[in-house]
Protein backbone atom coordinates (compact mmCIF):
# COMPACT_ATOMS: atom_id res chain seq x y z
CA UNK A 1 0.00 0.00 0.00
CA UNK A 2 2.60 2.24 0.87
CA UNK A 3 4.57 1.75 -2.24
CA UNK A 4 1.62 2.56 -4.25
CA UNK A 5 1.33 6.21 -2.77
CA UNK A 6 5.05 6.53 -3.36
CA UNK A 7 4.46 5.97 -7.07
CA UNK A 8 1.45 8.47 -7.13
CA UNK A 9 3.35 11.27 -5.24
CA UNK A 10 6.53 10.91 -7.67
CA UNK A 11 4.44 11.26 -10.76
CA UNK A 12 4.57 14.36 -12.50
CA UNK A 13 1.71 15.24 -14.00
CA UNK A 14 0.96 15.00 -17.73
CA UNK A 15 1.17 18.34 -20.05
CA UNK A 16 -1.88 19.03 -22.71
CA UNK A 17 0.54 19.79 -25.72
CA UNK A 18 -2.18 20.58 -27.87
CA UNK A 19 -3.58 23.64 -25.51
CA UNK A 20 -0.22 25.38 -25.19
CA UNK A 21 0.32 24.91 -29.05
CA UNK A 22 -3.51 26.93 -29.51
CA UNK A 23 -2.84 29.07 -26.42
CA UNK A 24 1.08 30.41 -27.81
CA UNK A 25 -0.64 30.62 -31.64
CA UNK A 26 -3.58 32.96 -30.36
CA UNK A 27 -1.05 35.31 -28.80
CA UNK A 28 0.30 38.05 -31.89
CA UNK A 29 4.09 37.77 -31.39
CA UNK A 30 6.21 40.98 -30.98
CA UNK A 31 6.28 41.49 -35.25
CA UNK A 32 2.71 41.54 -35.62
CA UNK A 33 1.22 43.86 -33.28
CA UNK A 34 3.46 47.36 -34.33
CA UNK A 35 2.47 46.56 -38.07
CA UNK A 36 -1.44 46.28 -36.84
CA UNK A 37 -1.32 49.80 -35.04
CA UNK A 38 0.58 51.03 -38.01
CA UNK A 39 -1.92 50.41 -40.67
CA UNK A 40 -4.87 52.11 -38.73
CA UNK A 41 -2.60 55.43 -38.01
CA UNK A 42 -2.43 55.32 -42.46
CA UNK A 43 -5.94 55.12 -42.31
CA UNK A 44 -6.68 57.86 -39.97
CA UNK A 45 -4.30 60.24 -42.30
CA UNK A 46 -5.96 59.37 -45.34
CA UNK A 47 -9.18 60.35 -43.75
CA UNK A 48 -7.61 63.44 -42.15
CA UNK A 49 -6.50 64.77 -45.55
CA UNK A 50 -9.63 63.63 -47.58
CA UNK A 51 -11.38 66.07 -44.80
CA UNK A 52 -9.14 68.74 -45.16
CA UNK A 53 -9.07 68.43 -49.11
CA UNK A 54 -12.91 68.83 -48.56
CA UNK A 55 -12.07 71.69 -46.39
CA UNK A 56 -10.25 73.54 -48.85
CA UNK A 57 -12.71 72.96 -51.58
CA UNK A 58 -15.66 73.87 -49.78
CA UNK A 59 -13.44 77.30 -48.13
CA UNK A 60 -12.52 78.61 -52.08
CA UNK A 61 -16.15 77.75 -53.04
CA UNK A 62 -17.29 80.23 -49.83
CA UNK A 63 -14.67 82.96 -51.10
CA UNK A 64 -15.74 82.44 -54.80
CA UNK A 65 -19.19 83.30 -53.43
CA UNK A 66 -19.12 86.21 -51.71
CA UNK A 67 -16.53 87.77 -54.51
CA UNK A 68 -19.39 86.82 -56.63
CA UNK A 69 -21.52 88.72 -54.47
CA UNK A 70 -19.94 91.86 -53.49
CA UNK A 71 -18.89 92.08 -57.68
CA UNK A 72 -23.30 92.02 -57.77
CA UNK A 73 -23.63 94.55 -55.24
CA UNK A 74 -21.28 96.63 -56.70
CA UNK A 75 -22.87 96.74 -60.43
CA UNK A 76 -26.30 97.27 -58.56
CA UNK A 77 -25.06 100.17 -57.01
CA UNK A 78 -23.61 101.92 -59.64
CA UNK A 79 -26.94 101.07 -61.55
CA UNK A 80 -29.01 102.81 -58.84
CA UNK A 81 -26.17 105.52 -58.50
CA UNK A 82 -26.67 106.31 -62.41
CA UNK A 83 -30.18 105.98 -63.06
CA UNK A 84 -30.66 108.49 -60.17
CA UNK A 85 -27.89 110.79 -61.99
CA UNK A 86 -30.53 110.85 -64.83
CA UNK A 87 -33.34 110.26 -63.44
CA UNK A 88 -34.48 114.19 -64.23
CA UNK A 89 -33.55 113.91 -67.60
CA UNK A 90 -36.92 113.57 -68.90
CA UNK A 91 -38.09 116.55 -67.34
CA UNK A 92 -35.57 118.88 -67.87
CA UNK A 93 -35.48 118.24 -71.54
CA UNK A 94 -38.97 119.43 -71.79
CA UNK A 95 -38.03 122.63 -69.74
CA UNK A 96 -35.33 123.57 -72.36
CA UNK A 97 -37.32 125.11 -74.83
CA UNK A 98 -38.98 127.29 -72.14
CA UNK A 99 -35.18 128.56 -71.23
CA UNK A 100 -34.94 129.41 -75.01
CA UNK A 101 -38.01 131.54 -75.30
CA UNK A 102 -37.24 133.59 -72.63
CA UNK A 103 -33.87 134.48 -74.01
CA UNK A 104 -35.72 135.07 -77.25
CA UNK A 105 -37.61 137.37 -75.36
CA UNK A 106 -34.60 139.24 -73.68
CA UNK A 107 -32.77 139.48 -76.74
CA UNK A 108 -35.99 140.93 -78.69
CA UNK A 109 -37.06 143.19 -76.06
CA UNK A 110 -32.96 144.98 -76.04
CA UNK A 111 -34.36 146.61 -79.55
CA UNK A 112 -38.06 146.99 -77.81
CA UNK A 113 -35.99 149.30 -75.34
CA UNK A 114 -34.91 151.83 -77.28
CA UNK A 115 -38.04 153.11 -78.27
CA UNK A 116 -39.95 152.71 -74.79
CA UNK A 117 -37.49 152.84 -71.78
CA UNK A 118 -40.36 152.54 -69.66
CA UNK A 119 -40.82 148.86 -70.48
CA UNK A 120 -37.50 147.67 -68.68
CA UNK A 121 -38.97 146.86 -65.47
CA UNK A 122 -41.26 143.80 -67.77
CA UNK A 123 -38.13 143.03 -69.32
CA UNK A 124 -35.75 142.84 -65.91
CA UNK A 125 -38.59 140.54 -64.39
CA UNK A 126 -38.19 138.46 -67.47
CA UNK A 127 -34.34 138.05 -66.72
CA UNK A 128 -35.20 137.64 -63.51
CA UNK A 129 -37.58 134.72 -64.10
CA UNK A 130 -34.56 132.73 -66.65
CA UNK A 131 -32.15 133.43 -64.15
CA UNK A 132 -34.18 131.20 -61.55
CA UNK A 133 -35.03 128.73 -63.93
CA UNK A 134 -31.64 128.36 -64.83
CA UNK A 135 -30.50 127.81 -61.49
CA UNK A 136 -32.78 125.55 -60.46
CA UNK A 137 -31.57 123.59 -63.55
CA UNK A 138 -27.83 123.93 -62.47
CA UNK A 139 -28.30 122.73 -59.36
CA UNK A 140 -29.91 119.42 -60.73
CA UNK A 141 -25.99 119.00 -62.82
CA UNK A 142 -27.30 121.06 -65.89
CA UNK A 143 -25.25 123.24 -67.84
CA UNK A 144 -24.83 125.29 -70.98
CA UNK A 145 -22.50 124.33 -73.82
CA UNK A 146 -20.23 127.28 -74.72
CA UNK A 147 -20.08 127.45 -78.24
CA UNK A 148 -19.23 131.24 -79.77
CA UNK A 149 -15.90 131.75 -80.72
CA UNK A 150 -14.95 127.74 -80.18
CA UNK A 151 -14.09 125.03 -82.63
CA UNK A 152 -16.83 122.77 -84.11
CA UNK A 153 -16.70 119.61 -82.28
CA UNK A 154 -19.59 117.35 -83.25
CA UNK A 155 -19.88 115.65 -79.47
CA UNK A 156 -21.43 118.98 -78.82
CA UNK A 157 -22.27 121.11 -81.80
CA UNK A 158 -24.85 120.34 -84.93
CA UNK A 159 -23.41 122.76 -88.04
CA UNK A 160 -26.76 124.27 -89.54
CA UNK A 161 -24.73 125.85 -92.05
CA UNK A 162 -21.14 126.89 -93.02
CA UNK A 163 -20.58 130.83 -93.62
CA UNK A 164 -17.57 132.13 -95.46
CA UNK A 165 -15.15 134.27 -93.05
CA UNK A 166 -11.68 135.79 -93.31
CA UNK A 167 -11.59 137.15 -89.94
CA UNK A 168 -11.44 133.75 -88.18
CA UNK A 169 -10.11 130.26 -88.63
CA UNK A 170 -12.28 127.98 -90.50
CA UNK A 171 -14.54 125.62 -88.70
CA UNK A 172 -15.13 128.22 -85.87
CA UNK A 173 -18.35 128.94 -84.62
CA UNK A 174 -19.54 132.38 -85.48
CA UNK A 175 -23.29 132.22 -84.76
CA UNK A 176 -25.55 130.05 -81.90
CA UNK A 177 -29.29 129.71 -82.87
CA UNK A 178 -30.28 127.65 -80.17
CA UNK A 179 -27.89 126.61 -77.26
CA UNK A 180 -26.57 123.45 -76.10
CA UNK A 181 -26.95 121.55 -72.70
CA UNK A 182 -25.21 119.20 -70.63
CA UNK A 183 -26.59 117.13 -67.70
CA UNK A 184 -23.59 115.71 -65.29
CA UNK A 185 -20.98 114.48 -68.41
CA UNK A 186 -23.62 113.42 -70.53
CA UNK A 187 -24.96 116.03 -73.77
CA UNK A 188 -28.72 115.93 -73.60
CA UNK A 189 -28.98 118.64 -76.72
CA UNK A 190 -26.60 119.77 -79.21
CA UNK A 191 -26.13 123.16 -79.87
CA UNK A 192 -27.37 124.66 -83.33
CA UNK A 193 -24.45 126.53 -84.94
CA UNK A 194 -23.15 128.60 -88.00
CA UNK A 195 -19.38 127.55 -88.54
CA UNK A 196 -17.21 129.62 -90.21
CA UNK A 197 -15.13 128.62 -93.87
CA UNK A 198 -12.77 129.38 -96.06
CA UNK A 199 -13.29 132.42 -98.42
CA UNK A 200 -13.06 131.28 -101.88
CA UNK A 201 -10.51 133.30 -103.93
CA UNK A 202 -12.17 133.69 -107.23
CA UNK A 203 -10.07 133.12 -110.17
CA UNK A 204 -9.12 136.51 -113.21
CA UNK A 205 -11.15 135.64 -115.79
CA UNK A 206 -9.38 135.38 -118.87
CA UNK A 207 -9.97 138.50 -121.52
CA UNK A 208 -10.72 136.71 -125.09
CA UNK A 209 -7.80 137.66 -127.62
CA UNK A 210 -8.55 139.86 -130.15
CA UNK A 211 -9.08 138.47 -133.65
CA UNK A 212 -5.99 138.91 -135.97
CA UNK A 213 -7.01 140.78 -138.96
CA UNK A 214 -5.73 139.51 -142.05
CA UNK A 215 -3.86 141.52 -144.63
Amino acid sequence: MSEELKIEANSEPIKNETTETVAADAQPTETEKPETEKSELDVLKEKLAQVEQERDHFKDQLYRRAADYENFRRQKEREMSAFLKFAEEGIIKKLLPTLDDLERVIKNAEKFLANNPDAKIYVDGVKLVQQKLFKTLEERGVSRIESLGKKFDINYHEALTQAPRTDVEPDTIVEEFEAGYMLHDKVIRHAKVVVAKAVEEEQPQEQPKAEEKGD
